[in-house]
């Protein structure tokens, strides 16, 4: 830029000489002059021009870099559909599976259907106990323990009534006979009159130990009232007076129990005795129990 004014000015300058040669020179060909000067100014301002104003470089299509693709998203697994939670109801039971004993009187549940079976349970009349199978002998149910869950004994049915419908419950066999070491006879001697009534019994003992302890349970079928007696002892009492005092009776020998208590005297009732007799003091060791009705 700074050329181009020297040049315009330079010009100028060329001008005023021509005008003033004009005057004291030959005539000179202005024109010519004029287009040379012009001419060289040009030359000099693309020139500059050139200098300032850089040359374009030419444009090329140069393609821009391509992104790298974008991962492929797995599609999600389609969610299987959750079947709605349908409530189930328990299942309604049965006539069967309601099927109770019900307790009239006082009952032993042993093991197995007779005496001869370990004593498991002593079902109080009032009980309902949950039948869980029949039995091939008529006169026994198999039933649950209560408070015993998974325990079962078989149950005399001399006094139970069977409340609903044990027709399809399945059918137990009895398990073996055991053999037991406590094996006793029984049997009721009668009334002693004393400062209150007693029931006397006379036991013999069958087995292999000795017996040391016993207990009568005595039902009035009459009344209701039941009366128990507990003892460590198997003295004689006659008249109401100690005869023999014996503390265990040994095998092959026999011994005397009492159910003591009666405030009334008994004769005419109908009772139901539970005697059970063990092999230690205390109703302890190995008990054997044996259940029978008497009307003194």
């Amino acid at each position: 830029m700074k050329r181009l004014l020297i040049s315009l000015l330079i010009v100028g300058a060329i001008l005023l000489s021509a005008c003033n040669a004009a005057k004291s020179t030959p005539t000179v060909d202005i024109d010519a002059q004029i287009t040379q000067t012009m001419q060289a100014v040009a030359t000099d301002a693309q020139a500059t021009l050139e200098a300032v104003v850089p040359t374009p470089v030419p444009a090329t299509n140069t393609p821009l870099p391509t992104a790298p693709p974008l991962p492929t998203e797995t599609p999600a697994p389609t969610a299987t559909p959750v079947p709605a939670l349908t409530e189930t109801s328990a299942p309604t039971a049965t006539s069967a599976t309601r099927a109770t004993a019900y307790i009239n009187e006082n009952t032993n549940c042993r093991s197995g259907p007779s005496t001869t079976y370990p004593l498991i349970y002593t079902a109080m009349k009032g009980e309902s106990l949950n039948i869980v199978s029949k039995s091939t002998l008529d006169d026994y149910v198999v039933v649950e323990v209560p408070n015993a869950p998974g325990q079962t004994c078989w149950l005399w049915t001399e006094y139970v009534t069977v409340q609903g419908d044990a027709s399809t419950l399945p059918v137990a066999t009895p398990p073996p006979t055991p053999t037991p070491a406590v094996v006793y006879s029984i049997s009721y001697l009668g009334i002693e009159p004393c400062t209150g009534y007693s029931l006397a019994f006379k036991v013999i003992n069958n087995g292999a130990k000795p017996l040391q302890s016993y207990s009568i349970v005595a039902t009035d079928q009459s009344s209701g009232n039941v009366e128990t007696t507990d003892s460590n002892a198997f003295t004689e009492r006659v008249a109401c007076k100690l005869q023999e005092e014996r503390g265990a009776v040994d095998p092959g020998q026999s011994g005397y129990i009492y159910e003591n208590d009666f405030t009334y005297d008994p004769k005419g009732h109908s009772f139901l005795f539970y005697v059970t007799i063990c092999s230690n003091n205390d109703l302890e060791g190995e008990c054997v129990s044996q259940g029978f009705i008497i009307a003194p």
